[in-house]
């Protein structure tokens, strides 16, 4: 393990991409989480090209919208339509990443509801059908919570 949170800018040199990933470990704590957001997209600008470069917006989105909650989904929406305005692939790359955390977002809502209904029917799940429940799809979860309105036991539920 190596501590770079003090090392400067300039100290972290390197490939670009090598950069990208010591830079955002270093501003994850930033008090300034746009801003230093906004610096790691101007990196990945430069090597939009590359083949990678939409993977590893991905993943920094995920770090610092999903993972830490240092940005929230407009922040991040906002910051990338102002570094990548007027790209299409990088517009319907911010599309497409808006409507997964949507995505997301409603499948845990859905799980989570579930949880509680059963819950309250059944009494708490163990933890192995809890994790079979979170890692339910949409439709899968839609389908349980209508069973487990009128089920008896639990089985009923989830076969």
């Amino acid at each position: 393990m190596h501590d770079i949170s003090a090392r400067s800018n300039t100290e972290i040199k390197g490939a670009v991409l090598s950069r990208l990933v010591q830079l955002a470990l270093r501003y994850i704590y930033s008090d300034q989480p746009a801003e230093r957001f906004r610096e790691l997209l101007e990196l990945i600008a430069k090597v939009s090209r590359d083949p990678t470069a939409l993977d590893i917006l991905e993943s920094l989105l995920r770090y610092f919208v999903q993972g830490t909650g240092r940005l929230d989904e407009q922040q991040a929406r906002t910051l990338l339509e102002q570094t990548f305005s007027g790209e299409p692939l990088m517009e319907t790359f911010i599309d497409r990443y808006i409507a997964q955390g949507k995505q997301l977002g409603e499948q845990h809502g859905r799980a989570t509801t579930l949880l509680h209904l059963i819950e309250r029917k059944f009494g708490p799940p163990s933890e192995p059908i809890r994790e079979r429940i979170t890692q339910a799809d949409s439709d899968t979860l839609l389908r349980w919570f209508d069973r487990a309105i009128d089920a008896r036991n639990l089985d009923e539920v989830l076969h």
